[in-house]
This record gives structure tokens, sequence and C-alpha cells, in this order.
């Protein structure tokens, strides 16, 4: 490896591990145990490392923030994890519940109560692709990381109608119905938290439950 290429990797990885690690303005320990939500992930076999770490990363975070904990299950866990949500990152794309520019994400429920929340990779691709000047500037290694990101959000957006049981959108904050997507790949932005309404709502029913 150059000497150039060996200083573009360092860059890049400091970079990365910067966006990875910064807290979000709302992170705020919680007197609330959080809730626990099991999820079992499947990606296609074309995302990278790097997207699936940004993906994982990016849903966490935004949860975290609405005092939810994402425990990712997989099939060698042992133990009562109950049914977890899964998640399926595919290539093909999804099917817009509303009239959608961006339709990135779908939640699927069954009879049995279950559900999946699958998210595209070509819809998300089309978003980090919008830029043309973006692109110029990127890495190869960061769009793979950007991708990620709206993977993460769109799946995180799934999550929201799971475990809110509705499909109905809100104003402003992660369950928006529509998001620019510039926006959705803008990795700056700290508007995908879920709104205080939905907050609300989550808190009393782990209440109830309780």
């Amino acid at each position: 490896m150059s000497t150039q290429s060996k200083r573009i990797s360092v860059v890049l990885g400091i970079v990365l591990g910067l966006w990875g690690t910064a807290p979000r303005a709302a992170d705020k320990p919680s007197l609330e145990p959080p809730t626990v939500l099991n999820l079992r992930l499947t990606t296609s076999d074309e995302l990278s490392g790097v997207s699936q770490r940004a993906l994982v990363n990016e849903t966490e975070s935004i949860w975290r923030d609405a005092n939810v904990q994402l425990r990712w299950i997989t099939d060698n866990t042992n133990g009562d994890s109950g049914r977890p949500l899964r998640i399926l990152v595919t290539r093909r794309a999804v099917t817009a519940r509303q009239a959608h520019s961006w339709p990135v994400g779908e939640l699927l429920r069954f009879e049995d109560r279950s559900a999946i929340a699958m998210a595209s990779i070509a819809g998300a691709l089309r978003i980090v692709q919008e830029n043309p000047e973006r692109q110029m500037l990127d890495l190869p290694a960061m769009r793979q990381y950007r991708l990620g990101v709206v993977l993460g959000r769109a799946v995180a957006h799934e999550i929201g109608h799971y475990l809110l049981q509705s499909n109905a959108h809100s104003p402003y904050g992660l369950m928006r119905a529509t998001i620019d997507a510039r926006e959705f790949a803008d990795l700056r932005t700290g508007s995908f938290r879920l709104d205080r309404e939905s907050q609300a709502y989550l808190a009393a029913r782990a209440t109830r439950i309780q």
C-alpha cells in the first residue's frame, strides 16, 4: 500500500470513528429502565461490513434517545429472547404505503402478530446518489458508510411503526411520512429522533406492561 493510500485510510478511519461515537444532543441518562426490543438482522450478501455496522449504529443511536434498547439476536443466542422482530435488508425495492418519492423501508405484519421490517438497498442507493457533488467528494468507503446510515434511519422508522402499533405518521422527527433525500443522507442532521408524543405513548405503554 502506498503512503498516500495509508494516509487516506487513516483519515477515513478517524472520521468514521468520530461519527460513530459522537453523542447526540438528546443523549441523557434516563431514570426509567429502557424498553428492550429483540431484533434478528438478515442482510443481502452485497451489503458491505461498513454499511452493516453503520446501519446497526444509526438504528441503535436513534432508539437510545427514546430509551429503547435494541438487542440483536443471532441463531446461536441462548436464553429466552421471545419473538424478535425480523429486520430484512434486501436489494429489491419496497412498496410505499403512500405516494412517496423515496421509499426505503416497509413493515409487513402477519396474522400471528409477527412482523418483518424491510429495508431496500436499491432505495437507499438512490438517495445516496441523489447529490452528484457529494458523490464526487465521498471516498468509496464513505459512500458505503452513508448507505448504512440511510438504511439505519429507514429501519428505525419501521421499528417505530412496530412499537407504536400504528401506520400513522408524525409531523416531525423520525416518524415523518416524507423526508427530503438530501436530509436523509446528511450525516450531520439530528432530526431523526422520535417525536415527544410518540415517546410519551411508549413510556405509558411500558408502565402498563410493568
